[in-house]
């Protein structure tokens, strides 16, 4: 069974996806209005909630948040098309469905996942969030005055990135993060994951400590001074990377 639903984007702030166990891909195309097109069982596609409220389009499966039998036989795959002159808020969670999202544009764009995969292609806007609990998270040409990665047990990787800010974090899950153009400052977390932070730079104000894991930089001049890119990582038994490239 398919639905497909359009809706004008004047009046809209905000683009806000609950999903209890579907797929989810969210991109920006050659369209004037938002398209929500989902596939799948009858049943699951019928009470697939879609409307505008305050402001807002509201994508929901009323099993969001609830108790879930992921062994029952069903299936569903939400598309949302975005018109690329959309500049305001996308903000999407699945729990155990992939979330994968392209070429959007946003003050704030914030996905989250809590078992799957998630994946960021081509992402730009003031704020941009990633989380995930277990799933892995990759991100590619993402630009941002803040970007933040988090997740518990999944690997981090981001490539070809700007950002002003960076923040990362993860307990277990590794992270290697790409930057392509200068940033201010840079703060990342870890537990047993490795770090590998790689960017142009030149003269970075660095603190890296992890109590086991062995710290390497690359190519940098350290030191003390306040007006220069900022770094701070920190471990407890993960090795940590610094290492400066061409810009």
């Amino acid at each position: 069974m398919e639905r497909n639903v359009h809706f004008e984007t004047a009046g809209l702030q905000d683009i806000v996806v609950h999903l209890a166990w579907a797929q989810l891909e969210i991109f920006a195309d050659d369209v004037d209005k938002i398209q929500v097109l989902a596939a799948g069982d009858e049943n699951s596609v019928t009470d697939l909630r879609v409307g505008t409220k305050d402001k807002v389009l509201l994508v929901e499966q009323p099993q969001y948040g609830l108790s879930l039998n992921l062994m029952e036989s069903r299936w569903m795959q939400v598309c949302i098309r975005v018109p690329r002159s959309w500049a305001h808020e996308i903000h999407a969670n699945t729990i155990s469905g992939m979330l994968s999202a392209r070429g959007l544009k946003g003050s704030a764009i914030v996905l989250d996942t809590i078992s799957a995969d998630l994946r960021a292609l081509r992402l730009s806007g003031k704020e941009i969030g990633l989380k995930t609990i277990s799933g892995d998270v990759r991100g590619e040409s993402l630009e941002a005055d803040t970007l933040s990665v988090r997740s518990v047990s999944g690997l981090l990787k981001m490539e070809d990135c700007k950002a002003k800010n960076l923040k990362g974090s993860s307990v277990s899950g590794e992270q290697t993060y790409g930057l392509s153009a200068p940033f201010q400052r840079v703060d990342i977390n870890a537990v047993s994951g490795d770090v590998a932070l790689a960017a142009p730079m030149a003269t970075v104000n660095v603190s890296m400590r992890s109590i086991s894991g062995r710290v390497r930089t690359e190519g940098v001049t350290i030191t003390e001074a306040e007006d220069v890119p900022a770094v701070r990582v920190t471990a407890v038994s993960a090795n940590l990377a610094l290492i400066a490239i061409k810009e």
